[in-house]
């Protein structure tokens, strides 16, 4: 039985590692170089992963870590928050995040230090503008992240991918790298454990993760799609298609579920700091 006394120790622990990183980040992080840095905010994620029993097996390898010739979109489904630290515990890449998250307290601060491209919600002018922001992120050789589904899901299906933040991989002949993750228990079967849907906070969140089985978090590293020749729906629609093969969903899901409420509104949660 998980005893009220046991979460507020795992809530501790959270704490603590949230004011280690603060610190870190304000007093050692600007005086670093660029490798030191990466091994800071791998060890961050790595730290993250452990507080919250979760192991992770990557498979394939991103594309920016083989080529420097062309930069690099990736585009993967989306389950939870603790996405991002999976994939930055084993690469450098930046995020699209909802305005909102600037704002937070303290989360907005992690956020924009670790340049978060910020989007306002159902804007297409700022949708554009932050468009144009990827594509200099893009143009000058960091690897940028978008979740294209337009919300969280459980991971029991993969929604439809819009093309909208593609639109800059176009534009600067990026390579777009298609990217499926999953939650499994001991047993191998789909993990709801992480899903990060509906209403839920994130404090609510943390707070019932802080305990709880292992986890295993697959990450899938597909096969890099080239933008040259494409338009954004064609380089959605073979993301979406890489994406729903790799994970063994490849019927298409005719509609969002009713779980499966607008969360991060396509764009990456980049909400929990430290990472």
């Amino acid at each position: 039985m998980i005893t009220t006394a046991r979460r507020l120790a795992g809530m501790v622990r959270v704490i603590l590692h949230l004011l280690r990183s603060a610190l870190t980040m304000a007093l050692v992080m600007p005086w670093v170089g660029p490798q030191r840095r990466t091994r800071i905010v791998r060890n961050w994620c790595q730290a993250v992963l452990d507080l919250f029993r979760l192991d992770l097996a990557v498979t394939g390898t991103p594309a920016c870590q083989t080529t420097a010739a062309r930069p690099v979109l990736l585009v993967g489904n989306h389950i939870s928050w603790i996405d991002i630290y999976a994939y930055m515990s084993v690469m450098d890449v930046r995020f699209v995040a909802k305005s909102e998250v600037g704002g937070w307290p303290l989360i907005g601060w992690f956020a924009r230090r670790l340049g978060t491209i910020f989007v306002t919600r159902d804007s297409r002018r700022d949708a554009a503008r932050a468009g144009s922001e990827i594509g200099r992120a893009l143009g000058g050789g960091a690897a940028v992240c978008v979740f294209p589904e337009g919300t969280t899901t459980d991971g029991s299906v993969v929604l439809p991918f819009s093309g909208v933040l593609l639109q800059p991989a176009v534009e600067t002949r990026a390579l777009v790298q298609p990217v499926a993750i999953a939650y499994r228990d001991a047993e191998g079967r789909r993990s709801p454990r992480m899903a990060f849907i509906g209403e839920e906070t994130l404090v609510a969140s943390i707070w019932s993760l802080v305990v709880g089985e292992r986890t295993l978090i697959e990450l899938h590293f597909l096969e890099p799609v080239a933008s040259d020749g494409r338009s954004r729906r064609q380089l959605a629609g073979e993301c979406e298609l890489a994406v729903r093969t790799a994970l063994g969903l490849v019927t298409p899901t005719p509609a969002v579920p009713a779980q499966a409420r607008s969360v991060t509104s396509g764009v990456a949660l980049a909400a929990f700091p430290g990472h």
